[in-house]
């Protein structure tokens, strides 16, 4: 009986040590990589979840003023939700960049890309409405790939800008049906800034669609901004 626990113990630490050594070698040799080649792996592995999120333009390696590795900078539009962001991924800190804030050189430089940024136009037939007016919104496909939306409306609704930031202000009836603009094509629609809804100040039109692709679910999105007033007396 003494015998076959020994011969247990024994072969339960012998996985134990198959296992440990298994982890030891996996950590070595993670380790042994160089810094920025485990953000390009890191990033081409989540380049769907990050390509999926809408507002984000594409990402690449943060570096300091001195030019050294501080961990993955995401670039995103303002139509990002930052709350939706990792704050981290894998061993690296995430630094988030605005888009237009940085140079043409650093923009290259990104490992992974949304290409459909500002593929996706959106307009309106003015920039100043009175409450209770009716606005048109024209949304149009400037890419060569037809683009996919949940709804009849192109997944379109209002934010309001709040003085720091837009916040989410109403939606857009529509019917819940997968709708699709062909490369070129465009598509309207029409809506009243009820009065009661739409208070003086400064709002934006946002659409949301996507590609499916082999990369995954891409985002595309685009938005025009406009400005609801008092009427004079």
């Amino acid at each position: 009986m003494g015998k076959e626990i020994n011969n247990k113990i024994l072969r339960v630490l012998g996985i134990i040590a198959i296992i440990a050594a298994l982890v030891l070698i996996y950590v070595s040799q993670t380790s042994m990589k160089p810094a920025d080649v485990r953000i390009v792996e890191i990033l081409e592995e989540n380049r769907g979840r990050l390509l999926g999120l809408v507002g984000v333009v594409g990402a690449g390696i943060a570096r300091d003023e001195n030019n050294r590795i501080i961990g993955i900078a995401i670039y995103v539009d303002d139509a990002v939700s930052e709350e939706a962001l990792p704050n981290q991924l894998g061993e690296f800190e995430i630094y988030i960049k605005r888009f237009y804030e940085e140079s043409d050189l650093e923009k290259e430089k990104m490992i992974i890309r949304n290409d459909y940024f500002r593929l996706l136009k959106v307009t309106v037939d003015k920039d100043a409405y009175q409450a209770d007016e009716t606005l048109t919104i024209i949304v149009q496909n400037l890419s060569n790939e037809t683009l996919t939306f949940g709804n009849s409306v192109y997944g379109a609704y209002f934010e309001k800008w709040d003085g720091k930031k837009w916040m989410f202000h109403t939606g857009i009836v529509g019917l819940l049906v997968i709708t699709n603009l062909n490369p070129g094509e465009e598509g309207r629609i029409t809506y009243k800034l009820d009065a009661s809804l739409f208070d003086p100040g400064k709002y934006r039109v946002v659409s949301i669609g996507w590609i499916e692709n082999e990369d995954g679910i891409i985002r595309v999105w685009g938005y025009i901004e406009f400005t609801v007033f008092r009427e004079r007396k």
